[in-house]
């Protein structure tokens, strides 16, 4: 402090456990649906037409006058000593923003009215709506990329025999000037319908052949954000490659590694559908990839042969398991077979590492947010959340019978953790269940995910 004292503890509040619990409520409460729905305020004050004027003095947001832009003319002031005092004054107060808009901005829409329907009483519903395909194979992969600015919004599922559906994105959004009860009900997925009618099953089939000892987990697959294409690891030759998801047809092959590549995983998207590709492999390292939204490839240069990695990370002294990448916090995060996981920043420089108590080895799984929360989950049913800085924030343990069918979403702020627990108590077959949401925690919720037949349906 001023006086020199030094600060080395912070007492928090009594509903605070922790400083993480105690950062975690506040971004709780600056996100939530009340101070969304207030920020326009906000901007009329700071920016808008309550800055200045007759607005300004009803709000109560008059400042000094020499912070406003243009109160003063200082190249009209003559006298020095005038001038310095007015700079001195500027330079204490300091200046209030541009003045951006004069009416009023309009306020954010709510959750109702943006997606009234999911407020009805068939939205209230534990399960929306089940997807059913004709596999007889698991599904081993689920990639929603349903932001409202796609072309094509979809919910891509992959199955164990490489069997993909681009399943149309609906969303829950009603029509706009109708009353809840007057909107007509829509599914919110709609099965792709070359599946559904089993007609040109072969635009939807990845038929190369893969390495005999890899066995098809959610981490061999990666979807682009836009729905375009599918990434696909494991094959015998060494490579990853890139397939359309409207044709089936094999677009690029990528080779880098020096074994067989054993998983894959996509940072978050920049304008124009640029992000990072990561790859790990057998030969217990991770290459980091540059993906050309523009022209929907690997690498910088459209029509190159050979691409390079953007960096090769080191430190794992067998096979990758599992891995995960974030652009906006500059990081990746992987776990192998034998030893601890590790955090490279995306230049391949090893910043720590991550160990779990006793009888966390084995990484299966691996995600990361951009809050700066990573969990892995452990063979033996072990589930970690760690802090970026190593710290272990928390431990939990669920029945472990889950062998080929495991896989999960991390929520974007990395507050939810979706799972499903319980598919392996049913048998393998395929569908998918469409649910509101679930919340790791001391009871797990769950996303079931199996499948038998070929529909799609509303439960009753």
């Amino acid at each position: 402090m001023d006086d020199g004292t030094v600060v080395s503890d912070v007492e928090l509040p009594p509903w605070a456990k922790s400083p993480e619990e105690f950062v975690r409520y506040n971004r709780l409460a600056l996100e939530s649906e009340f101070v969304s729905c207030q920020l326009h305020q906000w901007i009329d004050l700071i920016f808008g037409y309550k800055q200045q004027g007759p607005e300004a003095v009803r709000a109560l947001n008059v400042f000094y006058y020499l912070t406003y832009e243009g109160a003063v003319n200082l190249s009209s002031i003559s006298e020095p000593m005038i001038r310095e005092a007015v700079e001195s004054q500027i330079r204490s107060f300091g200046q209030t923003p541009c003045q951006l808009l004069i009416e009023p901005h309009p306020p954010r829409s709510s959750a109702m009215q943006v997606t009234p329907l999911m407020f009805t009483e068939q939205m209230q519903q534990d399960v929306i709506m089940v997807l059913k395909f004709p596999s007889n194979s698991p599904v081993t992969h689920v990639a929603a990329n349903t932001q409202p600015g796609l072309t094509n919004p979809s919910v891509i599922t992959v199955t164990g025999n490489r069997l993909f559906a681009v399943n149309k994105w609906h969303g829950l959004t009603g029509h706009q000037g109708s009353s809840v009860q007057d909107q007509q009900y829509q599914l919110p997925v709609e099965i792709d319908p070359l599946i559904a009618n089993n007609v040109g099953i072969h635009r939807r089939q990845i038929s190369d052949l893969l390495d005999q000892s890899i066995q098809i987990n959610a981490q061999c697959f990666v979807i682009t954000a836009d729905n375009r294409f599918i990434l696909l690891c494991g094959f015998w030759d060494q490579s990853f490659r890139v397939y359309s998801t409207d044709t089936g047809k094999l677009t690029q092959i990528v080779f880098g590694h020096l074994d067989v590549v054993t998983c894959l995983a996509r940072s978050e998207s920049y304008i124009g559908g640029d992000c990072y590709m990561l790859s790990g492999s057998r030969d217990a390292t991770l290459l980091l990839w540059y993906w050309n939204g523009k022209n929907s490839s690997i690498g910088e240069n459209p029509g190159t042969e050979f691409v390079t990695p953007r960096a090769i990370l080191t430190g794992h002294d067998c096979e990758v398991t599992c891995a995960s990448v974030c652009a906006e916090l500059g990081l990746v995060i992987s776990g192998c077979r034998e030893g601890p996981c590790l955090i490279h920043s995306m230049n391949g420089d090893l910043l720590r590492t991550l160990e779990g108590p006793d009888g966390c080895v084995l990484p299966r799984l691996v995600l990361a947010s951009t809050e700066g929360h990573c969990v892995i989950y452990y063979d033996k049913g072990h589930f970690c959340v760690f802090s970026i800085n190593g710290k272990l924030l928390g431990h939990m343990e669920v029945e472990d019978n889950i062998k080929h069918s495991f896989s999960w979403l991390l929520s974007p702020r990395g507050l939810k953790l979706f799972f499903d627990q319980q598919g392996y108590k049913m048998p393998l077959n395929s569908h998918v269940y469409v649910k509101k949401s679930g919340m790791a925690g001391s009871k797990p919720s769950r996303i079931r995910r199996h499948i038998r037949h070929q529909r799609a349906e509303v439960p009753k």
